[in-house]
């Protein structure tokens, strides 16, 4: 039986959630209630209260600081925070600091506060059968679960699992042991780029636990692993005899549940239900291999199968890559223009296709080998290859890749123009160049080609990258970059919209590949549009 309290500034509220729950027949007890966080302090340490259910907004200690001051006091039960449709902020932080779940005043009903209340006790129920003293039997089996936990760590972060069975010594096969008749659940979990730089109060391993938990109440034993910054591995394993459960639905479950109580924004890999240690450590490995597609943008939010490997080539992929190494037969600046498009599309076939990374970045870092010795690149002044090789294979991300090539772009073009040249007014260009630069900022928002442009003014693709240099003094796509940046900055100063959807709105739906040409723009993230005046 668990003593229940109830916390409310308001006495009709703290009826009616009295009145909501069922007493008889149940596993709770009512314990009082308290009209304050001071008052209800008194009444836990007095009635030894295991549940507290406590309003988040009251004037004599709130509800955030009364689950503080319950941690602080040693208690070891369970908060349920009770809450209005305008108080998530504090909710969230309530969560943050162990309250067990919220629910909103207004949409209280029996079955639902009941169904809470049950896994609140399945949740204590599993703390005293974790805290209880036991026999010798019970010593050695902890012993054997801490051995377990330290093997699967060890495997999960070795790049080839050891699945010999011969390997283990004889505590290692007796803690592998404890996996019969039980089913095993693993989930890689990835923490967004630039997401945790906004929650350094929080503890990702604990919160992760804490969800964890929430889905998997009767589970056998939960491991957290965390190998390196923003990556964790969570490995869950539950009595065979339960339902098999989908793990997609529970990665979509936990995606949801971390950006909405804790505002931590996560993707997760899966893998399949696992019945055996050769089995879960299989599963553990393809989760890894699985990883490798994360260096796309496209694959770096939501949730994904283990199934999903990455591939070396296909055909689609060779055909963007014989476009690419087409270019490079070429010459002159507009050669440079037409391999950094061709290169962009390499990268967009390599995400729709799943190519790892390593496939794409070899392509690209021999394209550029090709650039140096292309006649294009006769300069007065040696260029360094090697450097830019480097930073290819360096590169985390798409995005990354991305940036890497349109600043590789603007070196070469430079160089090649001899020194900065001045662009001529608008009324003083050719009657082609006005028309590239009306469609250019005509259709800034749509996937523009040099190819495109080259057709609606009627020059070949080669002629018209010189003229529009020569002419205006910069190239085609450093253009499109400039006036994509411009009408951003401009969306961005009126408030109206969100960085995501102004990425869109100017053509760039890669948001880490936008944050960062708006960054080199203006010298600052486009969050910061409001407080920084433009450059």
């Amino acid at each position: 039986m668990y003593k229940v309290i109830i916390v409310d500034d308001e006495m009709i509220v703290r009826h009616a959630v009295k009145t909501i729950i069922k007493w008889e027949d149940s596993r709770f007890e009512y314990a009082g209630s308290a009209s304050s966080g001071v008052s209800a302090m008194e009444l836990v340490r007095r009635t030894k209260a295991d549940i507290v259910i406590t309003d988040i907004k009251m004037a004599e200690m709130d509800g955030l600081k009364l689950i503080k001051s319950l941690l602080a006091d040693g208690f070891k039960g369970e908060v349920l925070v009770l809450s209005n449709y305008n108080d998530f902020d504090l909710v969230r932080e309530a969560l943050k600091f162990g309250a067990y779940d919220y629910m909103l005043k207004l949409t209280l009903k029996t079955e639902t506060f009941m169904q809470t209340l049950e896994e609140m006790a399945a949740k204590l129920d599993a703390k005293q059968s974790y805290f209880q003293p036991q026999t010798t039997t019970a010593e050695q089996a902890d012993g054997e679960l801490v051995q377990l936990y330290d093997l699967l760590k060890k495997h999960d972060q070795a790049e080839q699992p050891q699945l010999n069975g011969n390997i283990f010594n004889q505590k290692e096969r007796q803690a592998i042991s404890r996996l019969q008749g039980l089913c095993c659940y693993t989930f890689t979990l990835n923490m967004l780029e630039g997401e945790r730089a906004n929650h350094q109060t929080l503890d990702f391993h604990e919160t992760l636990e804490k969800l964890a938990e929430g889905l998997f109440p009767n589970k056998h034993f939960l491991f957290v692993f965390h190998p390196r910054p923003n990556r964790y591995t969570l490995i869950i394993s539950t009595p065979l005899l339960q339902n098999i459960v989908d793990p997609e639905e529970i990665a979509q479950r936990l995606i949801k549940l971390s950006e909405m109580y804790y505002g931590q924004v996560i993707s997760v890999i899966y893998g399949q239900p696992a019945t055996s240690f050769k089995h879960l450590i299989e599963q553990m490995s393809l989760n890894r291999q699985a990883e490798a597609l994360r260096f796309y943008t496209a694959y770096q939010a939501g949730c994904q199968s283990n199934t999903r490997l990455a591939a070396d080539t296909n055909e689609r992929f060779r055909e963007a890559e014989a476009q690419l190494r087409e270019c490079l037969r070429g010459s002159g600046d507009g050669a440079i223009e037409r391999w950094v498009e061709k290169a962009f599309l390499l990268m967009e076939s390599a995400a729709e296709h799943g190519i790892h990374s390593k496939s794409l970045k070899r392509i690209v870092a021999g394209g550029i080998w090709g650039l140096s010795n292309a006649a294009a690149l006769q300069m007065d002044t040696p260029w360094n290859e090697k450097g830019w090789i480097e930073k290819v294979e360096a590169a985390d991300s798409d995005s990354s890749l991305k940036l890497i090539i349109k600043e590789l772009s603007d070196e070469i073009l430079d160089s090649l123009g001899q020194g900065a040249q001045l662009a001529a007014s608008t009324s003083t260009l050719r009657q082609e160049i006005r028309q590239a630069l009306a469609y250019l900022n005509k259709h800034f928002a749509d996937r523009v080609s040099i190819s495109d442009v080259a057709s609606y003014v009627g020059l070949s693709e080669p002629y018209l990258c010189q003229l529009f240099k020569a002419e205006t003094g910069s190239s085609i796509l450093t253009r499109l970059n400039e006036i994509r940046m411009n009408r951003a900055y401009d969306m961005l100063l009126s408030g109206k919209y969100l960085v995501k959807q102004v990425a869109i709105e100017v053509g760039i739906p890669d948001p880490f590949y936008f944050n960062r040409l708006f960054r080199k723009r203006y010298g600052h993230p486009p969050k910061n549009v409001k407080s920084m005046p433009p450059v």
